[in-house]
């Protein structure tokens, strides 16, 4: 007699695209592979009626598989000026491109919040490490259009979790390449 598995314990490949925030097709790639990885433990994985049956102990083999980007620093700037999104747009863009011409691999992650009165401020996180330096490249008249009213904070990234999370909180964060 066969042992009945509750199915709760189990999974569809759809179930676990949207768990694992995959596309159905990634999903379905990396179904070989846990097959595979499994041959052994076929009570884990199991096909019926053409749907297939992932055990969730095995969620986790369908992760995704990116390395994580390694953010150095989180910068904060405002200005009393009432700046709409669209400056604060152009200046990240600009601030961007000078920091691909010192350094090629420099990756920039930012949002842009509007505070009570209405006005925009910005904050982004960058793969780029020389605090000084940025803070220069931020402080030239090119970007700033020859204003001295920038309140600027930068800090050293240390818990990089809690920074994404905070980045969601209001809109969804852009990534610049």
């Amino acid at each position: 007699m066969p042992v009945l598995i509750p199915i709760q314990d189990y999974h569809t490949l759809k179930d676990i695209s949207v768990i694992q925030e995959l596309s159905y097709r990634q999903s379905q790639n990396r179904l070989k592979d846990v097959i595979d990885k499994n041959l052994n433990k076929k009570s884990l994985i199991f096909k019926k009626s053409n749907k297939w049956f992932i055990h969730r102990s095995l969620i986790k083999d369908f992760k995704r598989k990116r390395f994580p980007i390694e953010y150095k620093l989180f910068i904060t700037i405002a200005s009393r000026n009432k700046f709409e999104q669209e400056y604060w747009k152009f200046f990240i863009h600009q601030l961007n491109k000078k920091l691909k011409k010192i350094e090629t691999s420099t990756r920039i992650k930012y949002v842009i919040e509007p505070t009570n009165k209405n006005n925009f401020h910005l904050h982004f996180m960058t793969t780029f490490d020389k605090m000084r330096r940025l803070k220069s490249i931020i402080d030239e008249d090119d970007i700033t259009n020859s204003t001295n009213d920038m309140n600027t904070k930068i800090k050293y990234v240390f818990e990089v979790k809690g920074l994404h999370k905070y980045f969601r909180k209001q809109n969804k964060p852009v990534l610049l390449r």
